[in-house]
């Protein structure tokens, strides 16, 4: 109820200053002028090619920060010189000013590599500190016992560590994931990749096309928002324990996928 009130009063104050403000230079279109726009962006072939080339950036550069920040989390929880040979590192990347990077590494990498290096640099802190704290909360009573008892260590990862990270992976996923998709088009908007949104965003603002670039910002916005739904969604499946009402959406997803293998064998029996 508060999400849909907030979001009306987003759309009414965009509205009012696209009519007031704006409405001599076109910044700024209306709600109703954007949703043309995007329309008529969505029949041109380099749409959908710009939106999965940027998705797919975004994806392959966040596995690879997010694996690497797993990797260097357990090693610096375990060992903690690691953590403290790291640390400068991470103070470095987390208080260094993204357009300032992209201009340093604009030159050295060139322009399809740079984003993806970008968004390494930015969004590799942020999951390594959430994973490091994620292993830190692990109840270190639980692991005591476990090695009293002598339970192997993969049921001391599967029973134990899992079960009390997972809250904090998918946390970081959400969070990382979506800031991931922004600094990835940002660094498209200065490295220039050829078919990316930044790209367009930035030929359309050359070619003094205000409202086609407001309409790219208005998609990148919706990209993030069905991203982070898809992973919270994701996390809700994964954790039953913590979200009673996965239980439902689990029984919904298995039910689906059932059905659709007996039609997939239907279909493959006729």
């Amino acid at each position: 109820m508060f999400s849909l009130l907030s979001f009306a009063i987003i759309v009414a104050v965009w509205w009012i200053l696209a009519e007031t403000r704006f409405k001599q230079t076109g910044v700024i279109p209306t709600p109703i002028d954007t949703l043309r726009i995007i329309a008529e962006q969505m029949r041109k072939d380099s749409f959908f090619k710009a939106i999965f080339t940027t998705l797919g950036r975004s994806t392959i550069s966040f596995i690879i920060s997010f694996a690497v920040a797993c990797v260097f989390a357990t090693l610096a929880h375990f060992k903690k010189f690691i953590g403290s040979m790291l640390n400068p590192f991470i103070v470095l990347c987390r208080s260094m000013p993204t357009m300032a990077l992209v201009l340093i590494l604009l030159l050295s990498v060139g322009s399809y590599l740079l984003p993806t290096v970008i968004a390494f640099l930015v969004v590799f802190p942020l999951c390594y500190e959430n994973m490091k704290a994620a292993i830190g909360e692990t109840d270190n009573k639980l692991v005591t016992m476990a090695r009293v008892f002598k339970i192997p260590k993969r049921l001391q990862i599967t029973g134990i560590y899992i079960p009390a990270i997972l809250p904090y992976v998918f946390s970081s996923i959400i969070a990382g994931f979506t800031l991931n998709i922004k600094v990835v088009i940002s660094a498209e908007v200065m490295g220039l990749p050829t078919m990316s949104m930044g790209h367009l965003i930035l030929s359309a603002r050359q070619g003094f096309n205000f409202g086609v670039s407001f309409a790219w910002l208005v998609i990148a916005v919706i990209l993030s928002l069905i991203c982070e739904s898809i992973l919270r969604l994701a996390s809700r499946l994964c954790m039953p324990y913590k979200y009673p009402d996965s239980k439902l959406l689990k029984g919904i997803a298995i039910k689906v996928f059932s059905l659709g293998k007996k039609g997939g064998q239907q279909a493959g029996n006729d």
